[in-house]
């Protein structure tokens, strides 16, 4: 594999990092509107004509001896054309030859006259319209997602249906989808945490909120995560994609005309057609783990989301209360010190006149309490001892009969709700009767409350000999709101 400084010049950059990079990422950028309006060669006068007409006032800015002090060696310095020093547009003629020229030798274009007409056309090169492309989108405002899980679907679905000869170049299609989609979602998380991070270092309500605002909803909620959480959504398209893929993955009568299709490239003339099944099968595999992954990806997105929204409001809300308490007050100085250090990040605590402020205005005091030894010279500090020894605690019975005691208090807090409890008290109110109704039953008191209910569970359970049917939702009965039960007593339970 080639390295990257054997493909594009070793200075491509430089212009970038000048302390003039903004003229010049002015004049790249111009470069790339003027090659998407003529989609053809590009004269020089042109370029330069447009840059004096649109880049005037940051020319002004431009000194050419300041920016030679950035010249690593003398084989980078370019000379600078003959003008007239009281003339304001032969200084700016000047000083646009210049840059035209020095981002020529960096190698971002090439300079060539026409022997024909003696005319200076610019010539771009493939990778350097590559980096044009990508300055102007990192400069531009508009948009940039596509939606791609909608355009998948769509795509894949109408081959379902005709299974015409577009089928392999669709599952193509699909698979770069997938992989522009993924780094999409990939880009849209780490956006989230770059943004997440940045506010944990301001200090100023109103910069979050311009944050949030001007820069979060507009450059990443509006732009990417909107579109893919609404009408590009992954979780309404991205399961009916994995749905037609496994169909196909699953007929051999496809995969034969997929491999059939995929036989007609030129890239896959020279391979068998065991090859072929085998690279077709793990194509599709590789589109539907990758939805597959998405679709957990995109829920931890929607989290971070959350969690960022949530951290701008207690963030506001941290910076702009105005609480009157010693805690509020406490706050504010905390704030100060933190924006004190920020400001000054090459100083030493010590030499911050707001700490030294506060470590002169506030004093700290050790705890302490008055006893009979507190008048006594000299002080002394210690732990004070008691010899005393601990009361025992009075133990009337023996270890043996107090265990008996115990197991008997248990036993009995156990029985008053046994199977046997709740049938000798549902016997107690059924007396001869074949069937009664809860309000037949007599409670006097809790416990007759709490066996009554147990009662109706265990009849429903079947461990007791009664059945219990609700014929009430709701009534009242002795101060008690409850339901309404009938109570059966089993055949042959008596």
């Amino acid at each position: 594999m080639n390295r990257l400084f054997d493909k594009i010049p070793e200075e491509l950059f430089a212009p970038l990092s000048r302390k003039y990079k903004t003229i010049y990422a002015f004049a790249l950028v111009s470069l790339y509107h003027m090659l998407k309006l003529y989609k053809t060669d590009i004269k020089r006068v042109d370029y330069a004509n447009l840059l004096k007409s649109q880049g005037s006032e940051l020319m002004a800015l431009f000194s050419v001896e300041t920016d030679r002090l950035d010249d690593k060696d003398e084989s980078e310095g370019i000379e600078m054309e003959a003008y007239n020093s009281e003339d304001e547009n032969a200084i700016l003629s000047a000083k646009v030859s210049y840059v035209v020229r020095k981002l020529a030798k960096c190698g971002w274009y090439i300079i060539s006259r026409d022997p024909k007409n003696n005319v200076e056309y610019i010539y771009i090169p493939a990778y350097s319209i590559q980096f044009l492309t990508l300055l102007n989108s990192l400069t531009s405002d508009a948009g940039s997602y596509l939606p791609l899980v909608h355009q998948t679907y769509a795509e894949l679905k109408m081959e379902d249906e005709k299974e015409d000869d577009y089928m392999y170049r669709s599952l193509l299609n699909a698979k770069t989808n997938a992989d522009s989609l993924e780094m999409s979602v990939t880009l849209l998380r780490q956006q989230i945490c770059v943004f997440g991070n940045r506010l944990t270092h301001v200090l100023d309500p109103n910069v979050a909120l311009q944050q949030h605002f001007d820069e979060y909803r507009v450059d990443i909620a509006d732009k990417y995560y909107h579109p893919m959480k609404t009408f590009d959504s992954l979780g309404l398209y991205a399961q009916p994609t994995i749905s037609i893929l496994n169909k196909w993955l699953k007929s051999q009568r496809i995969i034969t005309l997929l491999v059939k299709e995929a036989k007609t490239e030129p890239v896959n003339r020279n391979k068998s057609i065991a090859e072929l099944t085998t690279y077709v099968i793990k194509l599709i595999s590789s589109v539907i783990d990758i939805f597959s992954r998405l679709t957990s990806a995109f829920n931890e997105i929607d989290h971070a989301n959350a969690n960022y929204t949530e951290a701008v409001q207690k963030k506001v809300n941290y910076l702009s209360a105005t609480d009157k308490t010693v805690k509020g007050k406490i706050d504010r100085i905390i704030l100060a010190l933190a924006t004190e250090i920020k400001n000054n990040p090459n100083l030493r605590y010590e030499e911050m006149p707001i700490l030294n402020q506060a470590t002169d205005s506030i004093e700290l005091f050790r705890q302490g309490c008055l006893d009979s030894f507190s008048l006594q010279m000299p002080y002394k500090r210690g732990a004070k001892n008691f010899e005393e020894e601990p009361l025992p605690l009075a133990d009337d019975f023996f270890p043996d009969d107090s265990a008996s005691l115990l197991m008997e208090k248990f036993d009995n807090e156990l029985n008053r709700f046994s199977d046997s409890t709740i049938t000798q008290f549902m016997e107690r109110n059924f007396q001869d009767k074949k069937e009664i109704t809860t309000t037949e039953i007599q409670i006097e008191n809790t416990d007759d409350m709490v066996l009554m209910i147990l009662g109706v569970l265990k009849a429903m359970l079947g461990l007791i000999p009664y059945k219990a049917e609700k014929i009430a939702d709701r009534i009242e009965y002795q101060g008690y709101y409850m339901p309404q039960y009938k109570f059966t007593r089993k055949k042959g339970a008596r």
